[in-house]
């Protein structure tokens, strides 16, 4: 299946068809736009230029012809698309150093400045951009341990050096890209860079200095020419969220990621996985580079190593290039998961701006606070719902109270793994301590997260959390894994019972005989149960068999009624049994002494 190869679609249905947005020419039309700087914030040309790759087998005629010229290498001599070659010979030799070889020109816009002061006719400029990328290569390859990109042979340049190809495609909004070389199949494939000439003030104005976006953008496309090298078809959003985390690992004092973090703080409920390539131009899409901060907490927990380990593992998942089975792979072989990472994270982003808080980022205190549900929680003061996407959490401010000790009570459905947690704080945004109550439901269903002496706190967080990314297969169509977790309904309230529930009463009474055959049994609790747990009510027969009964719930809650489907058999005993995990809504256990009793018919 071509999720190996990405996609598959039949030509002749794309040419009699208009173009979808997921067909090859739709992606061509993308990656042309990207190209010119039009595709919007939520694009840029590396990916453009990856799924354009990826659909080439399906594209004919002109259109293919088109994609061929626009992912070969910006060279002279052979024609090429638009505004992506140089249209004068490059100077030749380039530079070429231990590891890579700097390719430019000497005229036309493309050219760098070409003072040289060495005077022999390498400009300054290259000279830098060559220590850079060497500079790159220390941390990311040497002290990082990543496996430099495949080897690429002769190409370009002196044996099996990475090609940087210097061009004035600031002109075009552009920082720079990489992108792979044409012919190539499999998971590993070699790839090339482009840079931009000069980085100069006035398409780079948020910089100090040329240095800066030149050091940020050597690291991050350097970055996913590695990537390539270990799996050219993985997800989208794992390539960007790994390459701004390694920008920040390389260049710390550049802290370019922290443009993208203020909008990642206001979109908890979106995906950590969401990427739109049916919508380029969606601001949604702009998460992806935030979602370096995933890699960060990672990266602080678990050791930088556990993000290579997750793309060493990547190609060999089942499925392939499935970002959340990569990563899951390489937390279980630190013995931890995918769940259990993410749901730890979600928490942990409640208080993430105190260095004293579990998030535990030196940078913290630059990040905006986390975006939170409009609705405020209290004891007796009602509750939220929602619906949580896969891989995915929302935050609600709860009032401190003089109880002694509250709970979270939530619920996601059964079967969607989820997590519910309360997070308070004592002190300062900031520098402030930290407390996390934290409990993991695997499986769905209900859970509590409690805190005592809520008064202590300056502020108190809510969090519940849908941590399941199961999905079903990759869907061509919408160009994204099928999920099967999402706009899972989700109910929360703040509590302060937590009185063990008890069985008030019940009739017909335990031991009662000549009871009709068409009774009711009513059983009176001391609170308003969960309606999950009246599935865990029954009525067993003579023989040990189940009786079919329907159940309900009285108004209050409280009163709970079993009605056989038919007649009970005369002069038989018949069991009434209250099995585990019965609860109340405030998620309170039942604690009785008899859970099981008997009653004979008439």
């Amino acid at each position: 299946m071509f999720r190996r190869v990405l996609f598959t679609l039949l030509c002749a249905l794309a040419a009699a068809a208009p173009a979808s947005a997921s067909s090859p020419h739709a992606v061509l039309k993308k990656a042309e736009a990207a190209m010119q700087g039009h595709a919007g914030r939520g694009v840029e040309p590396t990916v453009a230029l990856r799924d354009l790759a990826a659909r080439l087998p399906d594209l004919h005629g002109s259109d293919r012809e088109r994609a061929r010229r626009m992912l070969l290498r910006p060279v002279p001599g052979q024609e090429q698309y638009g505004e992506t070659a140089y249209t004068v010979a490059e100077h030749d030799p380039p530079l070429c150093s231990v590891h890579f070889c700097i390719h430019w020109v000497d005229s036309t816009a493309d050219a760098p400045p070409l003072v040289s002061t060495l005077g022999d006719g390498v400009p300054d400029y290259i000279r830098t951009m060559d220590a850079v990328f060497e500079h790159v290569y220390q941390v990311e390859n040497v002290q990082l341990g990543w496996r430099p990109p495949k080897p690429d042979g002769t190409k370009g340049g002196d044996l099996n050096k990475v090609d940087v190809y210097v061009q004035d495609v600031g002109a075009r909004g552009l920082f720079g890209y990489a992108a792979a070389d044409l012919g190539q199949h499999g998971h590993s494939q070699t790839a090339y860079l482009v840079m931009d000439n000069d980085y100069k003030d006035a398409q780079f104005p948020r910089y100090s200095s040329y240095l800066e976006p030149m050091r940020v953008t050597a690291a991050h496309e350097y970055n996913h020419a590695i990537q390539f090298g270990y799996d050219f078809f993985q997800d989208t959003w794992f390539l960007e969220a790994t390459a701004v985390w390694m920008e920040d690992r390389v260049y710390d004092g550049v802290n370019d990621y922290l443009s993208y973090v203020d909008r990642w703080s206001r979109m908890p409920g979106v995906p950590l996985t969401r990427f739109d390539a049916l919508h380029d131009t969606d601001p949604l899409n702009m998460k992806v580079y935030g979602d370096a901060v995933w890699n960060r907490w990672l990266d602080l927990h678990f050791g930088q190593q556990l993000i290579r380990s997750a793309w060493e593992r990547s190609d060999g998942t089942s499925p392939p290039s499935f970002a959340p089975g990569a990563y899951d792979a390489a937390l279980r072989a630190r013995g931890s998961s995918f769940f259990d990472a993410f749901t730890s994270f979600a928490a942990a982003t409640a208080e993430w701006r105190s260095s004293a808080g579990p998030f535990g980022d030196r940078d913290g205190n630059r990040w905006p606070d986390m975006g939170r549900g409009s609705t405020r929680l209290a004891p007796g003061a009602g509750g939220v719902s929602g619906r949580l996407d896969h891989a995915s959490y929302q935050l609600f401010d709860v009032t401190p109270t003089h109880d002694r000790r509250i709970k979270l009570v939530a619920s996601l459905p059964e079967g969607t793994a989820g997590a519910v947690a309360l997070v308070g704080r004592v002190g300062s945004a900031t520098s402030g301590q930290v407390q996390v109550a934290l409990t993991r439901l695997p499986h769905g269903g209900a859970g509590t997260a409690t805190l005592t002496d809520p008064s202590r706190f300056s502020r108190i967080t809510a969090v519940v959390v849908n941590a399941d990314a199961s999905q079903d297969g990759y869907s061509e169509s919408a160009v994204d894994w099928k999920f099967t977790r999402d706009r899972q309904l989700f109910h929360a309230h703040v509590s302060n019972r937590f009185a063990p529930l008890r069985l008030r009463g019940s009739d017909p009474r335990p031991g009662a005989t000549r009871v009709s055959r068409t009774a009711r049994i009513v059983l009176r609790f001391s609170a308003a149960l969960r309606m999950v747990s009246l599935a865990r009510i029954h009525l067993v027969g003579p023989h040990g068999t189940s009786v079919p009964v329907r159940v309900t719930r009285g108004r209050r809650g409280r009163r709970v009624t079993l009605v056989p489907e038919r007649p009970l058999a005369g002069g038989r005993v018949y069991r009434v049994k209250l099995g585990r995990r019965i609860v109340d809504v405030d998620g309170n256990a039942l604690r009785a002494k008899r859970r099981a009793w008997d009653f004979a018919t008439r």
